[in-house]
C-alpha cells in the first residue's frame, strides 16, 4: 500500500510539473510530449536490468566460481547512480532555476 500510495504521489507530482512548465500556445501537445518522454524514461531500465541480471549469472555447474547476477549488476548501478549524481546534480539545479518563459516554444 506504500509503494502504490508513493507511485501515486510521484505521478501526480510529475504531471503537475509538466501542466506547470507546458506552453499554452501547443495545448496539450507539449504536455503529452512530456509525459511520452518520461515514461519511455522508465521503462527501458527494468528491461535492461532484467537481461543483464540473466547474463551476468553462472547457472552451469562447471563454473570456477558460482555468480548471482543480481549481485554485480547491484553493484554496477550503484556505482553507475552515484557517477550520474555526481554529474547530474548540477544540472538539474540549474533547471531547477529556470523560469517558467524559459520553458516555452521560441
Amino acid at each position: 500500500a506504500a509503494t502504490s500510495a508513493a507511485s501515486q504521489f510521484m505521478f501526480v507530482s510529475q504531471m503537475a510539473f509538466f501542466a506547470r512548465v507546458s506552453d499554452p500556445a501547443l495545448g496539450g501537445t507539449y504536455m503529452t510530449l512530456l509525459n511520452t518522454l518520461a515514461n519511455l524514461g522508465g521503462m527501458w531500465p527494468p528491461t535492461i536490468t532484467f537481461f543483464l541480471v540473466d547474463g551476468l549469472t553462472c547457472k552451469e555447474p562447471d563454473c570456477r566460481m558460482q555468480s548471482d547476477g543480481f549481485y554485480v549488476v547491484a553493484t554496477l548501478c550503484m556505482v553507475i547512480g552515484a557517477g550520474w549524481y555526481t554529474l547530474g546534480a548540477p544540472v538539474v539545479r540549474r533547471v531547477q532555476t529556470w523560469k517558467l518563459e524559459d520553458w516555452r516554444v521560441r
